[in-house]
């Protein structure tokens, strides 16, 4: 197995992106590792590592970044000796390179995704799909999060059917539930774009369960929920602040009461957990779903724990033929 890593995306980078290839180095023999980026820079942070998976390490110079005050479309086009573009030309042009990771700019990775790699024969608009914690303990699939604004009813059936396609394949579920979220969980609740959604979703042959409303996102009662990039840019955003804002009000309550501290002390394991069940340094990336190769989207903030998750989820779309698997799906819906 060998990953390219964008060593210079990211809020951390490039220390935290190394420390996380090399901690991902350290647990699986079997995996290479192609770092990209200022390659005297990252010798360095290297040797400071310790040096001893050098030998399992190759490195692309590319001496120039890729940041979020950069328009997207316009830097991949033009900064061809940055991190995240030679990573993806590695990607597209290296059999031997299997999946990419970055932490860099969202727009730029989406953009030299569908410009460097290219789509999918029959994929209309790739798609971000994180797998965000549920009530259950398991995980569900938000697609689109954030890469396609404003989406025709198809690209929605696209976005099914590939989201359905990593959850049965990465995430071990044999018919996962696919939800179109909407405004009610009638049929006919919604605008145009969810009613024509809908009506297609409802002849797919996946496992589609009808409209499911944003309060029920983390029930855990639905395995896939479809909606356009705008739509579930603001519903996992939502989801987050909700989350950060209780965990402050419950630190606040507390800190105010002397038997609410005595109170903590014997729910810590249980704080524990919940801290671990919504640490995104724990689970990895966001996928880009409908490209030619796996690519996994970092979390721009994430730290070495959150690279090396990021790593082992590509090792495991990659084992698990993920890109095959949405083809053979979309072929099924196309013919």
């Amino acid at each position: 197995m060998k990953i390219v890593l964008d060593v210079y995306g990211g809020d951390h980078a490039p220390v935290a992106i190394v420390k996380g290839a090399v901690e991902a180095l350290k647990k699986r023999a079997d995996l290479d590792l192609v770092l990209t980026g200022k390659k005297e820079e990252i010798e360095n942070i290297l040797k400071d590592c310790g040096g001893q998976y050098t030998q399992r390490t190759e490195i692309l110079d590319a001496p120039s970044v890729i940041t979020n005050d950069d328009v997207p479309t316009m830097a991949v086009k033009t900064k061809r000796d940055s991190s995240l573009v030679v990573a993806l030309d590695a990607l597209k042009q290296r059999e031997d390179i299997s999946a990419l990771v970055s932490a860099g700019s969202t727009g730029a990775v989406l953009a030299g995704g569908v410009l460097r790699v290219g789509r999918l024969e029959g994929v209309l608009r790739p798609a971000l799909a994180p797998v965000l914690p549920n009530l259950k303990g398991g995980g569900t699939c938000l697609i689109d999060c954030g890469a396609n604004m404003d989406c025709l009813p198809e690209f929605l059936l696209h976005f099914a059917h590939m989201g359905s396609a990593y959850m049965q394949s990465v995430h071990g579920i044999k018919s996962p539930r696919v939800a179109l979220v909407s405004v009610g969980v009638e049929d006919k609740k919604g605008n145009k774009q969810t009613h024509e959604a809908f009506e297609l979703l409802k002849n797919s042959g996946l496992n589609f369960v009808g409209n499911m409303e944003a309060r029920d996102a983390l029930s855990g009662d639905f395995d896939v929920l479809v909606c356009d990039g705008f739509i579930g840019n603001v519903l996992l955003k939502s989801v987050e602040g909700t989350a950060s804002m209780v965990i402050k009000k419950l630190k606040s309550a507390i800190m105010d009461s002397a038997s609410a501290k005595i109170g903590a002390l014997f729910m810590k394991k249980a704080f524990a957990q919940l801290k671990s069940d919504m640490d995104y340094n724990a689970k990895g990336g966001a996928p880009l779903l409908g490209v030619k190769k796996v690519i996994v989207k970092s979390h721009g903030g994430s730290q070495e724990a959150a690279i090396c998750a990021s790593i082992f989820q590509a090792c495991a779309m990659v084992e698990n033929d993920l890109i095959g698997k949405i083809k053979s799906s979309l072929a099924v819906e196309n013919a």
